[in-house]
């Protein structure tokens, strides 16, 4: 109890202070890796926003506008793309930014042995070459149309002078203590478990950021997040849709929608013989009511989904395809054909009369994630599969769970770029096909589209994949999120994008 006041007193006393040093406070829900390069959840990339910048970063439409790069040229077909960098940068640490980091952070990227998670979205890198200390020349072995967008996703630049020859996920000195970047902030003090203490880089190329400094808190608990944004310990939570009604109507809280280009899922380990069979994942499509789920958990704050294309990429979302309802019956009916019936209790088994059992994994403390699973949990059981929850802290979950491959089935999310290229999370054997899905038509269908840059042709391709992932589901996709903000009202300068875009520019923001 003394350490749980101690805890408390801390936090108030740094609420306090935040707002009077105009320090921005937010919240993340696990210890941060903090080198894009091996970032693999959600609150890394959220700090390494501020840290790391790229060449290119997103506007408000999601389309690529300089950043580390002042320009750039596509030719030879759309095979070359020559960036000229910016001349004035420096690292946090005061040594210049030039072309050598770049040309380190791409080969580090696509180099296998490296441990990147983003070799599969730059597969198409064939060489890149610095051109002088301020050019870099990138050479792609194929037309590539989303690699200016990926660019801007979550591609920071490293530095080669400090990282060159290292081992990228064994340097916990760089990775989780002190990270050198060109970002408009720069890493003053981590305290595992508790916080990571930002403060402005005055030499930011870009002019000194408006506000002092940023303090990421680590609150795994969304409930504690909200109280925390009510008391003004924190400055911006996102909040689902359970939290809304604790924060409407609260003086210095303003609420915002963002597009989130999000799928939540279940993932299948496709590795347990229990998934191997489509029917199966086919037939968990009909076993969940997702519409209870989007009207009651959610209520109504979400999509309803058809494949893992979310409404919010609106130029390839295919609206016409009919989406899988609820129906039991139907569920039974494909199980059945892929061996598996209810026994004389109810219990679906085999032809040898083994359960169909296993155990559904999600992270604590965010009450829609727990109570979806919850609702999946009830309505697998009720077509007779032994399914268990268990929850996890999101961090652990993903480290020694998801990355390893070391579950049954785990609820979940992604996050994709502005781009309807899923190649590396649905393609056979990439960086983030946690599911282990393997479909070779979807293989060739998600390599044309990311190879096409006709918009027309492209759209066909991914209706094309996404009628396919309804026939053998990667995935059962249980919605598509709207990203609902609730921010303090004297945070502005925040431009109107969901908070991992929107951190790209955090030298405009400003607490009044």
């Amino acid at each position: 109890m003394k350490r749980t006041l101690m805890t408390l007193g801390i936090a108030l006393a740094c609420g306090v202070a935040g707002a009077q040093t105009n320090i921005l406070q937010l919240p993340l829900i696990n210890d941060p890796i903090m080198n894009p390069l091996i970032a693999p959840d959600l609150g890394s990339i959220l700090v390494n926003k501020v840290i790391f910048s790229g060449l290119v970063r997103p506007d408000e439409n999601l389309q690529p506008v300089p950043d580390l790069a002042k320009s750039w040229t596509v030719t030879n077909g759309g095979l070359v793309y020559t960036f000229a960098l910016r001349d004035n940068i420096r690292w946090h640490d005061g040594e210049p930014f030039t072309a050598d980091d770049v040309v380190y952070t791409f080969k580090t990227a696509i180099n296998p042995k490296s441990g990147s998670r983003l070799a599969s979205d730059f597969s198409s890198i064939k060489s890149v070459e610095a051109k002088g200390k301020y050019t870099v020349r990138f050479v792609l072995s194929r037309p590539f149309a989303p690699f200016l967008i990926l660019l801007g996703h979550n591609a920071g630049i490293l530095p080669k002078h400090l990282l060159d020859g290292k081992d990228l996920n064994s340097n916990t000195a760089f990775n989780r203590q002190l990270p050198i970047g060109t970002g408009p902030f720069k890493v003053s003090r981590v305290v595992p478990g508790a916080s990571v203490t930002l403060e402005a880089n005055k030499d930011y190329y870009g002019g000194a950021p408006k506000l002092a400094g940023i303090t990421f808190k680590v609150v795994p608990d969304l409930n504690t997040q909200v109280a925390q944004l009510r008391s003004g310990q924190l400055d911006w939570v996102n909040v689902e849709p359970s939290n809304l009604a604790s924060v409407q109507g609260v003086p210095n809280i303003v609420i915002k929608q963002a597009n989130a280009i999000q799928h939540f899922l279940v993932f299948f380990n496709l590795k347990n013989p229990l998934f191997t069979a489509p029917k199966v994942r086919e037939a968990m499509q009909y076993a969940v009511n997702r519409k209870a789920i989007i009207d009651g958990i959610l209520k109504g704050y979400a999509d309803y989904p058809t494949g893992t294309i979310p409404t919010a990429l609106r130029t390839y979302y295919d609206k016409t395809i009919k989406p899988i309802t609820y129906d039991p019956a139907q569920a039974l009916k494909l199980l059945a054909q892929a061996g598996w019936k209810p026994d004389a209790k109810g219990a679906l088994v085999n032809a040898k009369g083994e359960p169909f059992k296993f155990t559904l994994i999600v992270d604590k403390g965010n009450a829609t994630r727990e109570q979806s699973a919850l609702a999946v949990q009830q309505d697998l059981k009720k077509i007779g599969m032994d399914v268990t929850l268990q929850t996890l802290e999101f961090g652990t979950l993903v480290r020694d769970y998801l990355i390893p491959g070391k579950y049954d089935a785990n609820l979940i999310w992604w996050t994709t770029p502005p781009d309807p290229d899923q190649y590396s999370f649905y393609a056979t054997g990439q960086d983030n096909n946690e599911a282990a899905w393997s479909n070779a038509k979807a293989d060739t269908l998600l390599k044309r589209g990311r190879e096409t840059v006709d918009p027309v042709v492209r759209k066909n391709i991914y209706n094309a994949f996404q009628r396919l992932t309804m026939q053998d589901p990667p995935v059962l996709v249980l919605y598509y999120p709207k990203e609902i903000q609730a921010i303090s009202k004297d945070l502005t300068g925040v431009p109107d994008l969901g908070i991992r875009d929107a951190l790209r520019y955090s030298e405009r923001f400003q607490l009044r």
